[in-house]
């Protein structure tokens, strides 16, 4: 047995082992790699665990070999379609010749035209993350090298004797497509191959680890890095086992595909002369050590991908800064980016955008107590019946302009934002005023400072509605060109998806803002913003979510966490035109489920857990109110048992009305609400109730939650949107509720009626009390919790980050340079 033959038997031999470990996972793995105790959450390495647990208490030990089949199943489906398609293509263009080879060969030097991976990123991107829209991808970019080879293979013996004797005899042209062409390409193919399925693993990891490849259902080795990326220093067993995974068996794979092109190659080593073959072994011992370094550097690269990935493109590094400022005169705020506009028309998003960084003010306020104060209106009085309403404007308050913000011109803010939202009328704003004020009648008395407002209805909260973002004041005469507000920062430019420059309002009204210049810096990823604020890339960001990150920073002095009990609620709507019509279905949903460990443990205390859809901190008898659904799993397969819905064919998924129960379960990524969706998936599937989860983005899942294309779709609401819950608890009301999951009662229809005209606090908080009340017993939506907003600045550089109670405002005139 020469060298080559010895080197070819021991990596058979290893990736023999490999391939046994995923076929005998079964067998090897300690645990149930699905089953989840959110209790057991990030757990070190340890006799119970070998490898620890991950964030949803799941073992790692178990899921690093059963990731093994993912990782090496789709790496072989994928090298073997490459083969298929590339292989298949280059035999026939070389074989047919003429326009069939000049079309299949001018496809593939346009595909190579593009740069491999960026083309293959954005094809997945396309199709959506999935671990086929990554094998489809790669494939798309990879089979031209095939291609290229098979022709040159084929040309070489094309014109042989023997093939030409062929077609004289009359041997048919497919028999010799197979007879002969096939046969003299497919060997060198096949080495080709073999040495690609390490790179080609190396890839689709990649894919899974930017989200573009598997899934948070599948287990796999490149989306269990992606996972572990947040933990990286508190928990570091989450990358480090499944990097050596990807490490161990990409170098496997590549060094059985050499040994395999060394054995197969005509130029062996025992038939060349001494020196040569001296020379050769050299050569060869060198790539072997190349490979081994490659395969080092790219488990490196894995490691270390996390703390790399967005940081120049999204940090301080992406030239956010306007060159030569200093650090006391300008802001560095790193924040996410929920709108590409700041127009209030545009969309509820862009409202709240314009208010958050600044731009845009309202005639009033909320305090921290979430009551309305006075701001661009200084006084107001209200009829008897409350529906009209003077409002004076404050004297001497100008647009960032220089135009004075008189009656006039709010009122021509207010009419442009009713008439730009009303289709009727043209409007193409997707922002909705009428949901909470039905188009009034304004008129101004510029003289007297006055602008009065005729309320179709008795309006007894109108300053709070007139403090929503949506009625941020505005200089309409110049909308076209830009938005032009009176807070303390103008905009100087704005680039979606990077961020926005901004600078000092000469003509602020509440005097000087404390900086000369300010850029928003778009960030989307929970740890590239704790990281952009520890390397001083931002001086200031908002609601940093990972928990490793939040505790971290927590502990170090450097770093003041401002903290408001929040008034938003973490919850999942619930789709009655489907499955979850089943009254038993739902209570048992919500008795499967421990909200206060996915609280606690599973977002890191980002949540204070509760059952009702109005937040405990708030003023609605939230103590008086009873859950009769607590967590109780037992309890839960009881009613599930009573009513029914049962497992009949042993699979370990109940059927409902002769059908599997599998709910279509949506979630965006903002405030942890695809972590609940995880951890209410995995236990609803210990209860026997199977989950299809999508997690995309906020516009994505809204276009299908509109379009009713859910059994449970995740949100994140401010509940107190106009300092009142009334419009918030209109979700429930059958005339709104088409988009919120098709709830209907008439109990609740006629108290959301009659708290629509009351007027009286008593009796208001009546109604909402018993509103709440029966959203409960009815097992009507999966409160998750109450969302604890925070803001996160640097002690040597800026002062007075406070955040607010209700988060309309993020950059106001109280940050300032630190001393």
């Amino acid at each position: 047995m020469n060298r080559a033959q010895k080197r070819f038997l021991i990596f058979s031999l290893l990736t023999l082992a490999i391939v046994l470990v995923a076929v005998l996972a079964p067998l090897i793995a300690t645990h149930n790699p699905r089953e989840a105790v959110l209790a057991n959450a990030v757990q070190p390495p340890g006799s119970e665990h070998w490898f620890g647990t991950d964030r949803m208490g799941r073992d790692l030990f178990s899921r690093v070999i059963y990731g093994a089949r993912a990782s090496i199943l789709s790496t072989l489906i994928l090298v073997a379609g490459i083969l298929a398609v590339g292989g298949a293509l280059g035999i026939v263009a070389g074989f047919a010749g003429g326009p069939v080879e000049a079309v299949i060969m001018r496809i593939a030097d346009m595909m190579v035209s593009f740069p491999g991976m960026a083309l293959a990123i954005a094809l997945a991107g396309l199709m959506g993350g999935s671990l086929t829209s990554a094998i489809l991808a790669i494939m798309a970019v990879s089979w031209t090298k095939y291609a290229r080879l098979a022709r040159s293979l084929v040309l070489k013996v094309k014109h042989q004797d023997y093939v030409l004797a062929a077609r004289v005899s009359g041997v048919r042209e497919w028999d010799i497509l197979l007879r002969y062409m096939l046969p003299s390409a497919l060997p060198t193919l096949v080495i080709t191959a073999a040495t690609d399925v390490g790179g080609m693993m190396l890839e689709l990891a990649g894919f899974s680890f930017l989200g573009l490849g598997a899934q948070s259902t599948s287990i796999e080795w490149g989306y269990m890095l992606n996972e572990g990326r947040a933990y990286m220093e508190s928990a570091p067993w989450l990358m480090v086992f499944p990097g050596l995974a990807i490490f161990l068996t990409v170098s496997v794979f590549n060094l059985l595909g050499d040994s395999l092109r060394d054995l197969l190659d005509p130029r062996e080593d025992d038939g060349l002369p001494g020196a040569k073959r001296m020379k050769r072994g050299k050569q060869m011992k060198g790539i072997k050590k190349m490979s081994l370094r490659t395969a080092a550097l790219l488990l490196t690269a894995a490691l270390a991908a996390g703390l790399l990935s967005g940081c120049g493109s999204q940090s301080a590094g992406s030239g956010a800064g306007p060159s030569g400022g200093t650090a006391a005169s300008h802001l560095n705020f790193g924040c996410y980016s929920y709108s590409d506009s700041l127009d209030p028309v545009v969309t509820v998003n862009s409202s709240w955008a314009a208010m958050r960084y600044g731009i845009t003010e309202c005639l009033f306020r909320f305090d921290r107590q979430v009551a309305a104060q006075p701001w661009l209106c200084d006084d107001y009085e209200a009829s008897d019946d409350y529906t009209t309403w003077t409002l004076h404007i404050r004297d001497g308050v100008q647009f960032s302009n220089g135009t004075p913000v008189t009656p006039s011109a709010v009122q021509a803010a207010f009419e442009r934002l009713y008439a730009e939202t009303d289709t009727a009328r043209g409007g193409a704003g997707n922002s909705n005023p009428e949901i909470y004020l039905p188009e009034p009648s304004f008129s101004a008395d510029d003289e007297a400072g006055v602008l009065t407002v005729i309320c179709q209805k008795p309006t007894s909260n109108l300053p709070g509605i007139l403090a929503y973002p949506y009625f941020g004041v505005i200089d309409v005469t110049v909308i076209d060109r830009q938005v032009v507000g009176t807070g303390p920062y103008q905009v100087d430019s704005m680039r979606p998806g990077v961020g926005v420059e901004m600078s000092r309002n000469p003509y602020y009204w509440n005097g000087p803002a404390p900086y000369d210049t300010v850029s928003i810096v778009f960030i989307k990823d929970s740890s590239t913003k704790a990281m952009a604020l520890q390397s001083g890339d931002v001086d200031l960001v908002e609601n940093i979510t990972t928990a490793s990150d939040l505790q971290k920073l927590e502990a170090d002095p450097a770093y003041y966490i401002s903290t408001a009990a929040g008034v938003r609620v973490g919850s999942s709507y619930m789709n009655f035109n489907g499955p979850l019509g089943s009254e038993a279905l739902r209570q048992a949903i919500l008795m499967a489920l421990d909200n206060d460990t996915m609280c606690e443990v599973t977002v890191a205390g980002m949540y204070t857990a509760g059952f009702s859809v109005l937040p405990s901190a708030l003023a609605y008898n939230y103590d008086q109110l009873t859950n009769p659904y607590p967590y109780d799993v037992e309890r839960a397969k009881a009613v599930l048992d009573a009513a029914g819905i049962v497992d009949t064919d042993g699979d370990g998924i109940r059927e409902l009305d002769g059908e599997n129960l599998n709910l279509v379960y949506l979630a965006y990524t903002s405030r942890n609400l695809n972590d609940f969706a995880e951890a209410i998936s995995l236990q609803l599937q210990e209860i026997g109730i199977g989950v299809t989860l999508t997690v995309s983005d906020y516009d994505t899942i809204t276009a299908l939650q509109n379009a009713g294309a859910f059994d449970l779709v995740t949100a994140n609401t401010t509940t107190v949107g106009t300092g009142d819950p009334q419009d918030f608890l209109g979700c429930w009301y059958s005339g709104n509720s088409q988009s919120y999951g098709y709830y209907s009662s008439p109990e609740y229809d006629a108290c959301y009626e009659a708290l629509e005209v009351a007027t009286d606090p008593d009796e208001r908080l009546a109604l909402i009390t018993r509103m709440q009340q029966i959203l409960i017993d009815d097992a009507a939506v999966i409160v998750h919790g109450y969302y604890n907003s925070r803001m996160f600045s640097r002690v040597d550089a800026v002062t007075g980050a406070e955040i607010a109670t209700i988060d309309y405002y993020w950059l106001t005139s109280d940050i300032a340079p630190a001393a």
